[in-house]
């Protein structure tokens, strides 16, 4: 890849940090101002706000330009994010976080969108296996970096930390990011009715069931095992092995269809998430969410790849809707393991994540001819 692909991915995936960490933020932050009553409450309206606004922001991409978008929601997220670290009580707070869930600037759609005008080989399945590195990468090294600000000086500190670090990083992708022309909207085919798009959304919805559920049902298991100080270590683990799997795909030249290799990784997550529910203790989960992370990194590249040739020149619109579609999944899960967690802590509990996997995977083989061969633009 070349320097600018190269700085272009880093720059917009470290300007990802106040995004990725925002809800741990948010719990700190809200617990202060009012008991995690309230932090529940702002999580969920910065979720809702994120997924009302996210294909209104990425549809403005195609309109207007990466860079106009990327300059006006990324001030506009800057304000909400330090007016929520001054907040007070609990009405502020919950205001606070649903402004900035609907300010949430379309990072990741922009720059998923881009890769394939900026790789010279005309094929980007690289560029997009280096993006999910930087991803993995990004939720590997926050967490530390917000448990040291909040070590050293408190939670509001750790979020306006956050969101400079962020905004400072996306002003240096803003520079680097291309010139590309825009175009106003015509009437056509609906994005959302096209075989393709409907596949690929189906399937996603799954996979954020699925991430949304282990999200609660890691620190449960952690818990239910006797070493809840752990959970941050199994996170890692998982995270880990996603770059693991990331790395390995960004080192070597993709060859057979993006179809199959999409449908095969979705496979590998479903039997992979099994171990899951068999872990009683710390130690064989660690190795079970090592395995299970894998393929995560590699899949989620391979679906970004397929979407940006299904939906062509309106592709960032399209990772826009994806968004909604996995912050609505991923509430979905949370939901569903939370009972299972107070009941199981781990083992059977897991299971939900299988399901919801297999339920992606029955979608995909059941609609796969819609589904682009190639991943080709």
């Amino acid at each position: 890849m070349n320097v600018r692909l190269s700085g272009l991915i880093v720059c917009l995936n470290v300007a990802q940090l106040p995004i990725a960490m925002r809800p741990l933020l948010i719990a700190l932050v809200g617990a202060q101002a009012g008991g995690f009553s309230t932090a529940g409450l702002a999580s969920g309206a910065a979720a809702t706000g994120m997924a009302l606004s996210a294909p209104w922001w990425s549809r403005g991409l195609l309109r207007f330009g990466d860079r106009r978008i990327l300059i006006s929601s990324g001030t506009l997220f800057l304000a909400t994010e330090l007016a929520l670290a001054i907040s007070h009580g609990p009405l502020q707070t919950v205001g606070a976080a649903a402004l900035s869930g609907l300010c949430t600037p379309p990072i990741s759609s922009s720059v998923r969108s881009m890769l394939p005008h900026l790789t010279s080989s005309g094929d980007p399945a690289r560029a997009y296996a280096a993006n999910a590195v930087a991803v993995e990468t990004v939720y590997i090294g926050s967490p530390l970096w917000v448990s040291g600000w909040v070590t050293l000086a408190g939670p509001a500190t750790a979020l306006v930390a956050s969101a400079l670090i962020g905004a400072l990083a996306l002003a240096a992708g803003i520079a680097l990011a291309p010139a590309l022309p825009h175009q106003v909207h015509r009437a056509g085919p609906s994005l959302l009715a096209m075989p393709a798009v409907r596949t690929l959304g189906a399937t996603y919805l799954a996979y954020w069931i699925c991430m949304g559920a282990m999200w609660v049902l890691v620190p449960a298991f952690a818990t239910h095992a006797g070493a809840p100080q752990q959970s941050g270590l199994l996170v890692a683990l998982w995270s880990a092995g996603s770059l693991a799997g990331g790395l390995v795909l960004a080192a070597r030249r993709t060859h057979g269809s993006q179809r199959d290799r999409y449908l095969w990784l979705l496979g590998t997550l479903a039997a992979t998430s099994l171990p899951l529910a068999m872990a009683g203790t710390i130690a064989p989960m660690a190795v079970a969410i090592t395995v299970f992370g894998v393929a995560l990194a590699p899949w989620l590249a391979t679906n970004d790849h397929l979407a940006a040739s299904a939906a062509g020149r309106r592709s960032s619109t399209l990772f826009g809707w994806l968004t909604t579609a996995g912050q609505i999944g991923s509430a979905t899960g949370a939901t569903l393991a939370g009972p299972l967690a107070d009941r199981f802590g781990g083992g059977p509990a897991f299971l939900v994540v299988t399901a919801a996997l297999g339920t992606g995977l029955a979608i995909a083989l059941h609609r796969r001819e819609t589904l682009p061969r190639d991943g080709g633009a």
